[in-house]
């Protein structure tokens, strides 16, 4: 399966399934969290899913830049965002939140293809290191070693050393994702 977003919009293009099932994977994430931080409902963050991806299917051959498909995901997210909320009459507030239709603003964009590029990194981890990084550090509820150790079948003592190693290992990713750059 293509690596980067070029080869995979390219294989997408060439009609091939799996490149597409691995564009909505890699990105369905990032498009659904957006209507969620915005306060739609799950059913209008579905909505917006659905017409992000549908508006993708039909312009990837017309994107300018390939390598920058995560800020067009956003950005086309960011307005049919708009578009599914003004439809409705349950967010009165979203005229606040979403002050410039055309996109969004630089620091939501940055913040948000971050956090897409950690989420990637956690999953190129796997195993062991993606579910004690997830344990640590992304439950809504800071989860105790006992409980950690648990779930994972592993011992208490060997939980910080674990996450020690499992760190450098997302550390390198990221740099190796261009999140940030190592000393």
């Amino acid at each position: 399966m293509p690596q980067g977003d070029p080869e995979l919009i390219q294989a997408c293009l060439r009609g091939d399934k799996a490149a597409w099932d691995a564009l909505v994977e890699r990105y369905g994430r990032l498009v659904y969290s957006i209507p969620r931080r915005y306060g739609l409902t799950a059913e209008d963050a579905d909505d917006v899913f659905q017409g992000v991806f549908l508006t993708a299917y039909r312009a990837l051959g017309n994107l300018k830049d390939r390598s920058r498909l995560s800020s067009w995901l956003i950005t086309t997210t960011h307005r049919e965002c708009w578009r599914v909320g003004k439809r409705s009459s349950r967010y009165p507030n979203l005229d606040e939140q979403i002050d410039n239709v055309a996109e969004p603003k630089e620091e939501q964009v940055e913040d948000w293809e971050r956090r897409h590029l950690v989420r990637q990194a956690l999953a190129s981890l796997g195993g062991r290191c993606e579910q004690l990084l997830k344990l640590l550090f992304m439950e809504q509820h800071e989860a105790s070693y006992e409980r950690i150790a648990e779930k994972l079948e592993m011992k208490i003592g060997s939980i910080g050393p674990t996450r020690a190693r499992c760190l450098e290992k997302l550390e390198q990713i990221l740099q190796e994702l261009g999140v940030f750059r190592g000393d």
